[in-house]
């Protein structure tokens, strides 16, 4: 689906959302005011008409305006994220084929640079997802023993270092077999 239909789509629903139905009425009150002189009665009536059918008109004139608002809203909200996370993933896939280069990201209208930045080394993944795992597991006592202790599995098993789901495979394994040095809880 692409991003205009999407628009079109939550456009449309926030106009369903908040307009209603037409109902042209009328309403007519009629006051009449009499006065008794004996048997005479003496009697005058005033009447009023309100048309309802121009107030209800007038409310649904402002819920289409508003729902047209909300819907163009929603679908500039949703084209934005999806933008967002189209660029994300092609970030994500350059610096995966690209660790520890530079990157920048140019607009296609006039040329200038939007945003640029590093992609980080492999060395700096694996740093991350093991600081990651560290402060996650707070008894998981840092030092040279567990750190050979985890960096062992991690090379006997094929895990990757630069992802933390190795590091938890290795804690639960190593940590079942009292093979690390743990704080007490």
């Amino acid at each position: 689906m692409t991003i205009n239909v999407a628009i079109r789509r939550v456009a449309a629903l926030g106009i369903l959302l908040f307009t209603s139905h037409v109902q042209c009425q009328q309403t007519t009150t009629t006051n009449t005011d009499c006065n008794l002189y004996g048997n005479t009665a003496n009697c005058n009536s005033t009447s009023t008409t309100t048309d309802t059918g121009a107030q209800q008109a007038e409310r649904n004139r402002e819920a289409y305006e508003t729902g047209q608002k909300i819907g163009t809203a929603l679908g500039q909200g949703m084209a934005g994220a999806m933008q967002a996370h189209s660029f994300s993933k092609g970030l994500r896939k350059y610096c995966d084929a690209h660790p520890g280069q530079e990157w920048a990201y140019y607009s296609r209208a006039d040329g200038h640079k939007l945003s640029s930045g590093h992609c980080p080394s492999n060395d700096e993944k694996a740093l991350a997802a093991a600081n990651e795992f560290m402060a996650r597991h707070t008894d998981f006592k840092p030092g040279p023993a567990n750190s050979q202790a985890i960096t062992a599995y991690l090379e006997t098993h094929k895990l990757d270092p630069r992802e933390e789901k190795s590091y938890e495979r290795a804690y639960k394994e190593l940590k079942n077999t009292s093979q690390l040095d743990l704080y007490a809880k």
